[in-house]
């Protein structure tokens, strides 16, 4: 669950019973819920002194944290114990295109693009996470890292037009580079993590009707259509 708009429209109480892994100030939507977020994602070290008092929240209710390692060491020794370390993963080489990391991630073959270079997905978190500017990115690698083979895109709108739904207050909207990485990083590393997850036979749904990705990389579906399929008496029991 990301912060765009659409993620505002959203009843989050029907997708309670789902571990669901967030980022920054798309929490604000389960704290209100009182739902408790299965890993609580934040790579913007900004946000931080932004929204302290939702970071604080944030950390202390969620069940898991993925952050990276100087977030790690700030934190009450309380939190310690449910905490993961970020790592981003190793620049590329002409050697990855030949082997060295295989099985442990996926990098789009453009090896005289520096920026392309660093476009990867990664399918063993110990190895390292691929940034391409947008934290929903890395969250979608660490839901694959944790097996799911169903995930469902919310609230990941990509659209710095729109503010997040959090930011409400006139003021209280924090810069967005997203314009400056959609097409050259983000929407890229999209397709290639598309590719990756359906060759797998896993499923990605863009909850989004307003999504930047096109459909022609993650489909799209209501939510209400969703939530109807997952409450299904047959779904129940071919699971």
């Amino acid at each position: 669950m990301a912060s765009g708009p659409s993620a505002a429209e959203l009843d989050i109480r029907c997708w309670a019973h789902l571990p669901i892994i967030t980022m920054n100030g798309a929490v604000t939507k389960l704290l209100e819920a009182s739902i408790r977020p299965l890993y609580y994602v934040c790579s913007d070290r900004s946000f931080q002194e932004q929204q302290p008092a939702l970071y604080e929240a944030a950390v202390e209710q969620a069940q898991r944290l993925a952050l990276w390692p100087e977030d790690i060491q700030r934190l009450s020794r309380r939190y310690v114990g449910k905490t993961y370390a970020l790592r981003k993963a190793p620049r590329a080489s002409f050697r990855d295109y030949f082997g060295r990391d295989q099985g442990q991630a996926v990098r789009l073959v453009s090896p005289f693009s520096k920026r392309a270079r660093d476009i990867g997905f990664s399918k063993d978190m110990d190895y390292g996470v691929f940034d391409v500017r947008t934290v929903a990115y890395i969250c979608l690698q660490l839901a694959y890292h944790l097996g799911f083979d169903e995930i469902y895109l919310a609230g990941v709108d990509l659209n710095v037009q729109a503010p997040r739904f959090y930011e409400a207050t006139p003021g209280q909207s924090a810069p967005c580079g997203l314009d400056q990485h959609l097409l050259t990083r983000i929407l890229p590393a999209m397709e290639l993590a598309a590719n990756v997850l359906e060759a797998e036979g896993r499923r990605v749904i863009n909850l989004s009707q307003q999504s930047l990705i096109p459909a022609e990389v993650f489909p799209r579906a209501c939510p209400q259509q969703v939530q109807r399929e997952l409450a299904s008496p047959h779904r129940t029991q071919a699971s």
